[in-house]
This record gives structure tokens, sequence and C-alpha cells, in this order.
């Protein structure tokens, strides 16, 4: 049930905790009913305050003084990120890192369409009280305002396995993939319209609906789908069965108007699978590296889907690119070296081999 965002918490965390480092996540509902308990490394607190809880932030500010850290790191927006502003005010060894995981959140004021007036200030608070604001791609850095453009430094996302070599393309069962939790901003008719206009292809979807889709909404895409003969719908499945999913693939497909950088892009280069995306681009990564294709139209979409499902030299070649980007610039090393870089506040530069290095270590 949880997104991308929160899996990029976890990857992070438990990679940082394989490197040495004194790793603590925070999480919760306010309710606070579990014990402490370490995974992969981790020390996990059940302390995330809650509005329905007002004692629940003095529980967040016990646990932040507890674990004392030199890095505070949040990924998405909250109306509590101000009281990891005001720990990193009031502890001078102690740097608030915010790490943007949605386009979106580059302008607070248009983050929250439900209580905007107290859910964008408060978001806004904290995202000014940021110390470092880590950004995604190139793109994100344009889209902040001028006074937080300097605190921004570039993060990658994780990715935590590659393949060797691109799956073989003559053993994909599926032509066109498409993961994600079912919401207007992702736009699946568009992949609906694509399956119905290739009947010779197999399509097939990831992904549950989000509890915000009305009720109308949901049963029309569900009868839409039974409708096709060509669409397999999967529904939630797990990061393992993901991946499976991926290496069986022909291509991967994103219809969303607007993202962050989806990790579903990352994983499907990890296992030389081109994207084909009608719209999203993150960094301008997708054509200035090669990795896939940006269609802009549904009938540029149609086209490109053609030629990635039946060229299987130009499938191989993409598949190829896209592995050797992945790998090189999202592997747990350079994205930990990148973060202690972006906590230190200074700029860095990934190398060759992959791997990026600050000029001193992180404490």
């Amino acid at each position: 049930m949880s997104g991308g965002a929160e899996a990029q918490v976890a990857h992070l965390a438990s990679a940082m905790a394989r490197l040495g480092h004194e790793v603590s996540l925070i999480y919760g509902d306010g309710e606070s009913r579990s014990p402490p308990m370490t995974i992969a490394g981790v020390l996990c607190l059940d302390a995330a305050p809650s509005w329905r809880r007002p004692s629940s932030t003095a529980r967040l500010w016990r646990a932040l003084k507890a674990v004392s850290p030199s890095v505070l790191y949040a990924r998405l927006p909250d109306d509590f990120l101000w009281l990891a502003g005001l720990m990193g005010r009031l502890r001078s060894r102690t740097r608030f890192v915010y790490a943007l995981a949605h386009d979106h959140h580059c302008k607070p004021w248009s983050t929250y369409g439900h209580r905007p007036w107290l859910h964008n200030s408060l978001y806004a608070l904290g995202l000014r009280s940021a110390d470092v604001i880590a950004i995604q791609h190139d793109g994100q850095r344009t889209l902040l305002s001028h006074r937080l453009r300097e605190r921004a430094f570039p993060v990658p996302n994780l990715v935590r396995s590659f393949a060797y070599r691109p799956r073989p393309f003559e053993g994909a069962q599926i032509d066109a993939l498409w993961v994600a939790q079912i919401r207007p901003e992702k736009r699946f008719e568009r992949f609906l319209a694509l399956a119905r206009s290739c009947p010779d292809l197999r399509f097939s979807v990831v992904g549950g609906f989000d509890p915000s889709l009305p009720r109308a909404a949901r049963s029309e895409f569900e009868h839409e789908m039974r409708s096709l003969s060509n669409l397999a719908f999967l529904g939630p499945a797990q990061a393992f069965e993901i991946m499976s999913l991926l290496e069986g693939s022909k291509v991967l497909v994103n219809t969303s108007d607007v993202e962050g950088f989806p990790n579903t892009m990352l994983e499907a280069w990890s296992v030389g699978v081109p994207v084909l995306s009608l719209s999203v681009d993150p960094g301008h990564v997708i054509e200035s590296q090669g990795l896939g294709r940006v269609s802009r139209t549904a009938a540029g979409l149609l086209g490109d889907l053609r030629a990635l499902t039946q060229d299987r030299v130009l499938n191989r070649e993409i598949g190829e690119r896209a592995l050797d980007y992945v790998r090189c610039r999202h592997n747990a090393a350079t994205v930990c070296d990148m973060l202690e870089s972006a906590a230190l506040g200074r700029p860095v530069s990934v190398r060759l081999d992959g791997t990026a290095r600050s000029q001193e270590p992180m404490p």
C-alpha cells in the first residue's frame, strides 16, 4: 500500500546502516503501540505524530532528542516537518535534509488540496526550515523558489540491484507493462486506450485503486479492463513480483501527467527494459541518455510502442544504455555518498565508475 517515496526511505535507511552509520527510522500514526525494533540494522521507533493525538507531538520531540542525530531526513510533505527544522536550529550539529519525492512538492502552496490554508502553510514552513533540499533531478531545482534553490543538492533515487545484462527480448511475454497506483494523475485511461488500439499486443497492469478514486471511475475502469481480451489486470504486487514481471516485458509504459523520478522507471532500466513515457521525462534523462522514448501525443505513443516491441535490435540497444546509466548513477554507494555530500553542503560529481565522494565524511 506504500508508494515509491516510502520505499526509497526504507532502501536508503538500510543502505546507510550497511555502511556503518547508526540509523533510526521514525514511523507511525500517532498511536505509538509498537515497541522499538531493529530491522535490517535500522532502529524503528513508533513515534510519528498525528493531529488526533496532541501528545504524540511531544513523543516525537522526545524521540528526536534521544536519537540525537547528525542528520534528520524526511521525504514527504507533512504538517510536522517544522519540528525537524526546529531541532536543526536548536542543535548546531544536526542538519535537516528534506528530499523532494514529486515535482508538485516543489511548490508548497499547491501541494495540498484539502484544507490548503493549513496544510500548505505548515508544509511551506517545514520546507523553508530545511538546511538542505535533496532533488531527484535538475528540473526540480528550477521549480523551487529562488530563495530555496541555493539549498538544493542532487541525491538520486536508489536502486538495490542490477541485472548483469538486459533481459532476453525473445522471452518477454508482456509487450507493454503499466505499474502504478490507479489515481487521476496517473492517467490510466490513456493506457487502456493504447491497449484498445493494439489488439495484437499483450498488455498487463500492476497496481491497486487509490482509495480517493471515485467509485464510478473505478467501476468504469474495471468494466473497460474486462472488455479487453489482450489486457491482464494483476492488481497490487510485491516488489519481487514486479521485478519478475518487468523481466518478462518488452517495455514499461508511463502515462502520467507529472511525477518526481518514478522508481518503476529505474527498476525497468535495472533489468534492461526501455521506458515509453507519454510526457514525464525526469531531468530529461530519457531523451538525453537514450533510455526509451518520450512520445508527447497519443499517436506518438502508439508509434513508439510499435517500434520498441517489434525492433529487437533497437530494444536491446536502449536496454543496454539504460542498464549502464542506472548502474552508474543510482547504485547504493553513489546515492549514499551524494546524501553525505548534501548533508555537508558540498557539491559532488559522479565519476565514470559510478562513485561520488565528498571531501570529508559525514559524522
